[in-house]
């Protein structure tokens, strides 16, 4: 009989350890942490002369009010989450929470939002620490569900692990990194006619092709970080601040020699809301001085007169313009007739241009079903196609190869 009754409170005790370990696998008194790190270089043109160019060139951007030039900023965005089912606590912190950039690499600002409550209830007074190379916060309560949100700006080269969050807390052995997508930035590309309202209508080239490419120079910030565009940083043009700054090209392509007169040789663009501000001519991929390219192009804050006849058989003319604004409105006031349109393409940042949303701090989203995994893929080729003949087109029209 006792060895019955052992052997029955045996299995109660072994069922109740299942049970429990069960419950903690699914979060029931786990403790559990996730994370996202997200982070993209500020300006959309990438590369080592981008990099060069906001070191010495014209362009830069500059933390306010010191006016102190970055080197390299980039924008990110970390995401920190509760997904378990028990509370972190304060007490629990052995240390504060160390959020790691790189050995190069600062905070230099940002912001910082959370999914319920005030911040002032989440952290208190004056929880951050910064140093070289990373951000610390005091230990606050983390309640399950809830989520931390810190985006901003760094300037220097993130780490090759990536931006990494460290430090102990009773009963979480690890923070998990849920991986970000490594697509890049997602771009959206329309091109129309700025002559004919229908594609069926669109003209076969002429002796001269002429295309317009208009795109950003940096993201978007007050969608990344709301706020870091009242004050804290700027975009500047030679030292002057210059906002919503973009870069409109306008390339022109000959196909034969042009025979008409010179006074119907030209080919002009306005804008009203948009302001031209600096001018760069390429011809056959060459940049020309300041006198030669006055012989193709003249402009003013908002004309552009392109002298589209002394382009050559197979010559090949790029100008391109930094504006203020996008140049929604360009619009042609004279066209030779040797032009028989001009299509504009135009590139724009999709919004949420981290990603932010396809990593939505919860688990299951790892946990694809093989309906949703084989759509996700198919779906993802398609844009990588498109996206892939986007830049191929930029890049042809920016530089020229």
């Amino acid at each position: 009989m006792e060895f019955l009754v052992g052997t029955v409170l045996s299995f109660a005790a072994l069922a109740v350890s299942w049970v429990a370990l069960v419950s903690q696998k699914r979060g029931g008194t786990f403790k559990r942490i996730h994370y996202t790190a997200y982070y993209e270089l500020l300006t959309l043109q990438r590369g080592d002369e981008a990099i060069d160019a906001l070191i010495s060139g014209p362009i830069s951007v500059n933390l306010e009010p010191s006016g102190r030039r970055l080197i390299m900023p980039f924008v990110f965005e970390l995401r920190l989450a509760n997904t378990g089912k028990a509370p972190i606590l304060q007490s629990d912190f052995s240390s504060p929470l160390t959020i790691r950039f790189g050995d190069l690499c600062n905070f230099v600002g940002g912001s910082i939002k959370v999914n319920r409550g005030s911040f002032s209830e989440f952290f208190g007074e004056d929880p951050f620490e910064t140093g070289e190379g990373f951000l610390r916060i005091k230990p606050f309560l983390m309640n399950p569900g809830d989520e931390v949100t810190l985006s901003g700006i760094l300037n220097g080269p993130v780490s090759e692990e990536g931006i990494e969050v460290s430090g102990r807390i009773v009963g979480v052995e690890a923070f998990d990194r849920l991986k970000p997508k490594s697509d890049g930035i997602r771009l959206t590309a329309q091109i129309k006619s700025m002559i004919f309202e229908r594609r069926e209508e669109w003209p076969s080239p002429g002796p001269v092709k002429a295309q317009v490419l208009t795109i950003r120079r940096f993201l978007p910030l007050d969608d990344i970080a709301p706020g870091t565009t009242e004050g804290h940083i700027t975009t500047r043009l030679n030292g002057s601040p210059v906002r919503d700054m973009h870069l409109v090209a306008f390339t022109f392509k000959s196909h034969s020699d042009i025979t008409n007169e010179p006074s119907q040789g030209s080919i002009t663009f306005e804008t009203v809301a948009s302001t031209f501000l600096h001018c760069e001519v390429e011809l056959d991929g060459e940049e020309l001085s300041d006198q030669r390219a006055r012989h193709l192009v003249t402009w003013n804050s908002k004309k552009v007169i392109i002298r589209a006849r002394r382009i050559r058989r197979a010559q090949d003319l790029t100008v391109r313009f930094i504006t203020e604004g996008g140049v929604d409105d360009l619009r042609i006031t004279k066209i030779p007739s040797f032009i028989r349109d001009v299509q504009v393409m135009r590139m724009e940042v999709l919004e949420d241009p981290l990603g932010r949303h396809l990593l939505d701090m919860q688990p299951t989203f790892l946990l694809f079903s093989q309906r949703v995994h084989r759509k996700y893929h198919v779906d993802m080729s398609r844009m990588k196609r498109f996206s892939r003949r986007s830049r191929e087109f930029a890049r042809k029209m920016l530089h020229g190869n």
